[in-house]
């Protein structure tokens, strides 16, 4: 009888806890057990204990506790403040999240936050879309019976006690700001003794701790690294590139500086630059790019990784987002983010001396070769080439930036990055390795502080404000590019040369002239201007004067009517 009463009593709780598991009352709480394979991995996680209560003071706001118990007997615990139900199907991608901590078993509880907004900095992996507890079904309160988590079934079960949050002590705040990404290419620096001669290598070593520290104290605020490399910045307020030797699973998932296994996409336009059809046209050019592009998109290294080393991820799936493209035709710009609307980085091997890299000196070979006369002047220099992604980043939504290379001329090096960061770049990176594109570590330091110094006395409004700082747009043929690089020819490739006709029978140089006139009036008058190529998804409203340049070698100006 006693046995019957028990099993009564905890089939009334469990009907009575599902019930409520579907009504908006806090404080509520509940306990899941994972459905995992047979022997599981230890690091898989078994069990999981939610808490929500409301914010003290803020009616309107949840605090959600998760617990999270793994087969070897670590827990990793997270506490998040929403506005929202994370876990339902339908609402989770409409919830803002104001507060994040992460407490890793044996250490001490981090706050990611975004230093631009004051909110939480989130994973890149989709916090509430992948990563947290998954109501199945139509669940649309603060929990649920049954769901998933980390590619497992949850299965509810009875809990009992007072639900109550608890802030854990020592909290420790960890500021980062996305906005400006300030990163070297590589684990490694040179050693710091020079090369012989301009036809040798520098000698590399992999970056120590202590390099880390010094890093990051002047500014440096994204690397990629390997092995224990990742172990000495993982939980700094830094982003890394690069997976933890112990594969910490399912840890490195909720950490939000970590940035997968790849930093950037290489060169997509230039590693084609001959390989397009000889008889193809600049539109065919675009799907070579793209196609190319789209390839090495939603890349799942990382999820590889972790079920070679034996971790059952059931139904999660792990493609890695936000992959910028690190560019030298950046005359394709628009082109490449229509494929990837990420971000976009211009290689800047800056050369306006008379006598130095002829085919570098790009403002010179401009005005020779269309006749016109651009002031040489370095502002006008890093203009020609940033409004070729500014207004393509400013179409998609996504971002863009500079890296400077051993080529650049020393004394046009940080004027280019303040300029960029006035423009709104968000990223500024550092080339490292291979004889004259390397630039030497104790430059790289010496120009991340000056920029971080600039940057802690010029304090930048949105990136968004800044993007829309021109307001007329000089519009191009769909496929068609301006110069860029050392081979003035469209996609810096000679079956692209600008001395080809289009199918008008009319040279793209031709075509390309009365662009490049329209920009030597905009420098020479101080007129912020875009360079757009007409894509379905340009939006002339968003721009006072549109300069249309047609196939036909025409020019159309139109002022749009306003929204």
């Amino acid at each position: 009888m006693a046995n019957l009463f028990k099993a009564f009593s905890i089939l009334t709780i469990l009907a009575v806890s599902q019930s409520a598991l579907a009504a908006d009352m806090v404080p509520i709480q509940a306990r899941y057990t994972a459905t995992l394979p047979a022997d599981p991995h230890p690091k898989l996680v078994k069990s999981v204990k939610i808490v929500v209560c409301s914010a003290p003071g803020r009616e309107e706001l949840y605090w959600y506790e998760i617990t999270c118990l793994k087969v070897s007997g670590d827990s990793l615990k997270l506490w998040l403040l929403t506005d929202g139900h994370p876990f339902a199907g339908s609402s989770a991608k409409k919830v803002n999240f104001l507060r994040y901590i992460v407490q890793e078993a044996g250490q001490s509880p981090i706050e990611y936050v975004n230093i631009r907004s004051g909110k939480a900095l989130l994973p890149m992996f989709g916090l509430a879309e992948k990563l947290l507890p998954r109501a199945t079904g139509d669940s649309e309160g603060l929990l649920f019976n049954k769901g998933t988590f980390l590619g497992h079934p949850l299965v509810h079960v009875p809990t009992f006690g007072k639900p109550y949050v608890a802030l854990p002590k020592g909290i420790r705040k960890l500021f980062f700001n996305p906005d400006l990404l300030i990163g070297t290419s590589r684990n490694f620096r040179d050693d710091g003794k020079g090369r012989k001669s301009e036809k040798d290598n520098y000698n590399y070593i992999p970056f120590t701790k202590e390099n880390y520290d010094e890093m990051i104290t002047a500014g440096i605020n994204y690397f990629t690294a390997k092995g224990e490399q990742i172990d000495w910045i993982k939980r700094r307020a830094v982003f890394c590139e690069g997976y933890s030797p112990g594969i910490d699973f399912p840890e490195e998932l909720f950490r939000p500086n970590f940035r997968g296994l790849r930093m950037f996409i290489d060169e997509p336009a230039s590693r084609l630059a001959g390989k397009y059809e000889r008889d193809g046209s600049p539109a065919d050019a675009v799907k070579v790019i793209q196609t190319e592009i789209r390839r090495k998109l939603n890349n799942r290294g990382y999820e590889s990784i972790l079920r070679k080393s034996g971790i059952d991820l059931g139904s999660l799936e792990l493609p890695e987002p936000d992959v910028p493209i690190w560019e030298t035709y950046i005359g394709t710009a628009y082109y490449q983010l229509e494929a990837n609307p990420c971000g976009i980085i211009q290689e800047c091997r800056w050369q306006i001396r008379p006598g130095n890299f002829d085919r570098g000196r790009m403002l010179q070979r401009i005005n020779a070769e269309f006749g016109t006369n651009i002031p040489v002047e370095p502002e006008n220099l890093f203009l020609w080439y940033y409004s070729q992604m500014i207004g393509p980043a400013r179409v998609f939504g996504a971002k863009w930036g500079m890296s400077i290379y051993g080529h650049a001329e020393q004394e046009l090096r940080l004027p280019s990055m303040k300029l960029a960061y006035d423009l709104g770049a968000a990223y500024i990176w550092f080339w490292t390795s291979d004889h004259n594109h390397h630039v030497p570590y104790t430059e790289q330091l010496a120009l991340t502080r000056a920029i971080t110094d600039y940057a802690k006395r010029h304090p930048r409004p949105a990136l968004s404000k800044l993007m829309a700082r021109a307001k007329k747009a000089i519009v191009l043929p769909y496929g068609y590019t301006l110069p860029a690089c050392w081979e003035l020819d469209m996609y810096g490739s000679y079956i692209f040369s600008i001395d080809r006709k289009n199918e008008l029978e009319i040279p793209y140089k031709q075509v390309l002239a009365p662009a490049v006139r329209e920009i030597e009036y905009c420098l020479k008058n101080k007129i912020p201007y875009d360079v757009i190529p007409a894509g379905e998804d340009f939006d002339p409203s968003i721009y006072e004067e549109i300069v249309w340049v047609k196939e036909d070698k025409t020019l159309i100006r139109q002022a749009p009517p306003r929204p």
